[in-house]
């Protein structure tokens, strides 16, 4: 049976209306009025519908400045969390029932820093992966499910501005305004192609799921764009970096508005021996860029009066690799290709005949380290897999295509 043929009639065209205001009416922002939003959100039931908007390019930080929350029974809610990030607490208490999101693992970053953590949560478009969409936006879905058109302009609007206009407001609400009903819609076809546990288990995964560990040296990015080597200019720019984002986060800005990583990385290319030549250095003569030059020169010379010992090294691997690239492989290690080959090619035909993305039926990195190491047998494939974190119905999907069993 080709399972992707199966699930085309779960895809059709169909056309979509413009939705264009909230079905409830137009929510005002809650702010001070908190408590009156936690006590109607307590006596509503079931699934929260839950939305963040951020200020990503405009403000340095990557808060929420909006948070959306709609359920049955209650109405959907705008709240502004500035400023009353103590009085969340109660609501933390009655989000206990289960979350709606979509792309789930942007959001509840900026939700944990509210103290807001579900306990379980659906995400819709983990749900329309695993079921073979090829266009898996909140605004994709809502057309293509529900034959709803929801509006995208505002998506990269200042939403730490106040206050917020009535199409911003507007724009916000239907964000949650239909995930309920999508939530709906792709469970059942979730249960048709028995696929439920896998998105159970797949967004299980994304809300468990650790926050990345800080880049060691994160101005090496820099480095890398300005081609720099020399490791006193190495020593400049990583003094330079830190002095950026101390007034990126005093400004309240994006790190690259206060300069952007390739003029950093060609101002300490230079090596400036005077505050005069950063002053005249054609890399800031802009007015802006001017203000900063005291702060500039006094990281270039702090930079200058480094021991040579204390200077960066000219190479840095932020995680060790744990095997070469494959590409070197077929001379040195011919078995470890040999059963990277033969994985490669049945993740492949059989995501396929599932309908589904390669890296969603096992990510490309777990494939290769699975076949660097190899193993014993079907049972040590899978207690591998398990351990490197793969989720359950993967190691069964993927035992299937390589030993034909699962």
């Amino acid at each position: 049976m080709n399972t992707s043929a199966s699930l085309n009639y779960f895809h059709h065209e169909r056309d979509a209306v413009p939705l264009l205001t909230p079905r409830d009416g137009l929510p005002d922002v809650t702010h001070h009025d908190i408590a009156q939003a936690i006590t109607a959100l307590s006596a509503g039931h079931g699934a929260f519908a839950i939305d963040t908007e951020r200020a990503q390019g405009i403000r340095y930080s990557e808060r929420a400045y909006l948070v959306q929350i709609r359920r049955a029974g209650a109405g959907t809610f705008l709240i502004d969390p500035v400023g009353i990030e103590r009085e969340l607490a109660p609501l933390a208490r009655v989000m206990h029932d289960e979350w709606i999101l979509h792309a789930a693992d942007s959001d509840l970053p900026s939700l944990h820093e509210l103290g807001l953590f579900p306990t379980k949560i659906f995400d819709t478009e983990i749900a329309a992966l695993l079921l073979g969409f090829e266009h898996v936006s909140l605004q994709a879905l809502a057309a293509e499910i529900l034959g709803q058109e929801l509006a995208k302009e505002y998506s990269h609007s200042d939403w730490s501005a106040r206050p917020l206009s009535a199409e911003q407001r507007t724009y916000a609400a239907l964000d949650v305004e239909l995930l309920h009903e999508l939530k709906e819609a792709l469970t059942g076809m979730l249960q048709r192609a028995s696929r439920l546990e896998w998105c159970e288990q797949e967004c299980e995964a994304v809300r468990l799921k650790p926050p990345p560990p800080a880049k060691q040296q994160p101005w090496r990015k820099a480095a890398h764009q300005a081609d720099v080597h020399d490791r006193r200019a190495l020593a400049m720019l990583r003094e330079l970096w830190a002095v950026r984002d101390k007034l990126a986060r005093e400004r309240d800005i994006p790190p690259t508005s206060v300069l952007p990583n390739v003029v950093l990385g060609q101002l300490a290319k230079r090596k400036p021996r005077s505050r005069a030549d950063v002053a005249r250095s054609s890399l800031l003569r802009s007015h802006e860029r001017q203000r900063d030059v005291a702060q500039w020169w006094h990281a270039i010379n702090k930079a200058w009066h480094l021991p040579y010992s204390a200077l960066p090294a000219r190479t840095f691997t932020e995680k060790k690799a744990l095997f070469p690239p494959v590409k070197r492989w077929g001379a040195s290690h011919p078995d470890a290709m040999h059963r990277w080959e033969q994985l490669r090619l049945a993740v492949l035909i059989w995501a396929d005949e599932l309908g589904i993305r390669q890296d969603i039926l096992l990510k490309p990195a777990l494939q290769k380290r699975i076949a660097w190491e190899g193993w014993a047998d079907t049972e040590d494939f899978a207690e591998k897999l398990a351990l490197w974190g793969a989720r359950p119905w993967q190691i069964t999907q993927v035992r299937i295509a390589l030993f034909h069993k699962p």
